[in-house]
Parts: C-alpha cells; structure tokens; sequence
C-alpha cells in the first residue's frame, strides 16, 4: 500500500467527485458502494446541480454519519461538467477519481487502482465497465483498450468517466469545458495533451446505469453531439473536415461493437 509521505502510517488520500441532478432514486446505492471500499482514506465530494427532488436530503443524511462526505450546493444548474470542475476545486486527495450519481463501484476498486498506478507509475487508469438498467440488471460488460493514446482516443472515446482515476498533478490545470454534452471526451483528450498515455485496469469495477432518457441510449442526440465535437475541437468549426474524421470515428465505434468490446454474461 501507498503511504503517505507526512503521516507515514496513513494510506494516500483519494478525492471522489459526484456531479448530482435529481439522482433520489439512485445515489444512495452511489455512496453505499464508495462506503464499502476496502481502501478507506478517502473523500467524497457531491455537487448538487440545483436538484428539486430528495437527493439532497439523502446527501446530508449520510454526510451526518461520515465525514468523510462532503455536499456542495450549486447556485444555478450548470450540467455535470462545471459540478465535476467545483469537486475538483475543492479536492484535497492526492488521487481524483470520478463517479457519477447514479452509478456505483465494485467493492475494489479504489485500493486496485491506487495500487496499479502506483507500482506502475501510470498518470492514471480507467477499468472495464457493465452496463446495467435502472433495475440494477444487466448483462452486457465492456472490456476495453489496455492503453489509450491521444491519437486513439481522437477517434473513439473509450473510457467511462466513472472509471476514471488520476493522479492529481496530471488534472492540476485541466477542467471539463462548459458544455453539456460529450465534455468528458474533451476532458480526457486534455489529460492525454499532457501524458503519453491512461492504462486500463483489466478488471470490471464500475456498473454503468443506462437511463432511458441519457444521452447514450439516444442514438441521434449521441451521433450529433459526437459529430459536434469533433468539427468545434479538432476543426474549428470546420464541417467538411470534421465530417471526414466523423465516418473514421464511425469505423472505428462499429469495429469496435463487433470485436473490442465483448459482450458477456456475467
């Protein structure tokens, strides 16, 4: 285990960021995974996006029991991406991990991949994934690239936010930008600018809960936003340009359906 160097007898401190939307139904189940971590040193930070149902309710409940919670409150909504930039602002770990608010952890997770990137020196890691349905039920688990470059990732983006850990000093000058959709795409081609590469822990530590109206289980609103991003990010606005990379990005996510991300049922 990783100690740290001015209390040598406590493990490293990991920053959990959780961006919050009118998630009552399922951030209970969110923190409850992050409590039962068998890596204990670290904090919770919610950020609260202007939710009108019982999620901030739930928060202060379990923040009275463990300090180790922490709720943020929002002014206005401003999406998932400026809550996320506010968690990392207040963020005292020398880890900063992120999960969404209506997915949840495997049990693992923190002490693996805090051990991972560590003993490899890695700038960060990501981990396979499984798709669930609100129910919490699902079959489908995606295992993913080992490695990921900036050049690969231009052309898919592969990791799951909620996967995702850094070390701190790689994410010290870079935010999600303020946008709505596919801001966490940008987010980790930013990170990529400033490493050579993110390594994937090849184990299933996250559970992905699909909602009906996110913008994953809408096939045009993803293809649009997609397309979005890549004609303003890497083109300037240029459509016929970006329209190119698009059909590469579109070879690339079908090979990537039929051989890459192997369904199971598990």
């Amino acid at each position: 285990m990783i100690l740290n160097k001015v209390n040598k007898k406590e493990p490293l401190m990991v920053s959990i960021v959780t961006p919050m939307y009118n998630s009552a139904k399922f951030i209970e189940t969110t923190i409850i995974s992050v409590i039962n971590q068998t890596y204990n040193n670290w904090e919770l930070i919610i950020v609260d996006d202007c939710s009108t149902d019982k999620s901030i309710d739930i928060v202060r409940g379990f923040a009275e029991k463990d300090d180790r919670i922490k709720l943020l409150e929002q002014p206005n909504n401003q999406g998932a991406g400026v809550a996320r930039n506010v968690g990392m602002d207040h963020a005292k770990g020398e880890f900063i991990a992120f999960l969404d608010a209506d997915d949840y952890w495997d049990e693992k997770k923190i002490e693996i991949q805090v051990n991972s990137i560590n003993k490899n020196q890695w700038a960060g890691s990501f981990s396979w994934y499984k798709n669930v349905n609100e129910d919490g039920n699902g079959a489908t688990s995606f295992v993913v690239p080992s490695r990921l470059s900036f050049k690969r990732l231009r052309f898919n983006n592969y990791i799951l936010t909620s996967s995702l850990m850094l070390k701190r000093e790689v994410v010290k000058d870079v935010r999600f930008p303020l946008m709505r959709k596919r801001q966490d795409w940008i987010f980790f081609l930013e990170i990529l600018k400033r490493t050579q590469y993110l390594y994937c822990v090849d184990e299933l530590l996250v559970f992905y809960r699909k909602s009906s109206n996110s913008l994953s289980s809408n096939k045009l609103r993803l293809i649009k936003a997609n397309f979005e991003v890549i004609s303003n990010y890497f083109y300037d606005g240029n459509k016929l340009k970006g329209g190119l990379h698009f059909i590469i990005f579109l070879m690339y996510y079908f090979h990537n359906k039929l051989f890459l991300l192997r369904k199971t049922n598990q």
